[in-house]
């Protein structure tokens, strides 16, 4: 029954997923016109184009690199495979629906390199805790310094860095804590704990380079995104790509995200532009993120594929 009932639920997510797309498109379409909202590329620099695809492409290279100094003695000596994976995992990531992009990481772990279910997804569950607690990071500031709340803003930031340390100081306590629960929360903390890295070294790697590929790519979003929506300060700028890329946790994603993160891109830009702008805006800098997420499949793809032989 339980069974029954799950699949069901997945069903109606995908269902959902894809009618948020069908509408997201007719609905700009019938608003503002897709060439419209497409037309300043037409005046946009190549140069500047290529810049910022380099440095989307260098932000992948930043996760897998992450990645690669994770699994040492599963990866090593084999940094081109390594980079094949996540460039192919963040573009299925990006463009399937319903976040079933993230199924392909255990999958190219266990065939490119004979890593377990079980080790890869709870690597992947850390990963995906850096990734939210950067962002969030990345939101605080910029947005309470624009609210009667700015005097708390940088001791609010200082108290949230200090989280994945206190999240590994306390590991053993936490898993023990979730040991023999059942429920979702419980079995995601489990794979969390089990995913922690297994030393200092290792922690403090793996959240230095997370926030290096944070750092590239969301300064080059927020840079893109001035491009398109003039006159805004940086801090919203970057508050509106936050925005959007937060909207990856949300538990239904359409094809490509679309909808969901110009939503967040425009709930942030709202209040200092108007909404036609921030459409136009948020609509191009996610254009550009799925072109570069197809630029660096492609990219992947030419690498030659050596499987692990079992």
């Amino acid at each position: 029954m339980t069974e029954q009932s799950n699949t069901s639920t997945a069903r109606w997510k995908l269902a959902i997923s894809w009618l948020i797309l069908i509408l997201f498109i007719a609905g700009v379409e019938y608003w503002l016109g897709w060439k419209t909202v497409l037309a300043p590329w037409a005046t946009f620099g190549w140069a500047q184009g290529a810049i910022a695809l380099a440095l989307l492409i260098l932000s992948y290279a930043l996760r897998a690199w992450r990645m690669y100094d994770y699994f040492p003695q599963q990866l090593g000596g084999q940094w081109l495979q390594t980079w094949r994976l996540m460039l192919l995992h963040n573009a299925l990531n990006n463009l399937l629906p319903a976040r079933t992009g993230e199924l392909s990481f255990p999958v190219m772990m266990k065939r490119y390199f004979g890593v377990g279910y079980a080790h890869s997804v709870s690597a992947l569950v850390w990963f995906r805790f850096l990734d939210l607690h950067t962002i969030l990071a990345f939101a605080i500031y910029p947005l309470l310094v624009v609210t009667p709340l700015k005097r708390v803003a940088i001791p609010l930031v200082v108290l949230w860095m200090l989280l994945p340390i206190v999240v590994y100081l306390l590991r053993n306590r936490i898993e023990v804590a979730f040991a023999g629960k059942n429920g979702k929360l419980s079995e995601l903390a489990q794979q969390a704990m089990y995913g922690l890295p297994d030393n200092w070294g290792e922690f403090w790697r793996s959240w230095v380079m997370t926030w290096a590929n944070w750092v590239v790519k969301l300064v080059t979003l927020a840079w893109l995104l001035g491009q398109f929506v003039p006159n805004v300060s940086w801090n919203m700028l970057l508050a509106g790509v936050v925005g959007g890329e937060l909207t990856s946790v949300l538990p239904i994603h359409a094809p490509g995200g679309f909808g969901t993160y110009e939503a967040g891109v425009m709930a942030a830009l709202s209040p200092v532009t108007s909404m036609q702008v921030a459409t136009v805006g948020a609509v191009n800098v996610h254009v550009f993120v799925l072109g570069s997420s197809l630029v660096g499949a492609l990219v992947g793809w030419l690498i030659p594929l050596k499987v692990k032989s079992a």
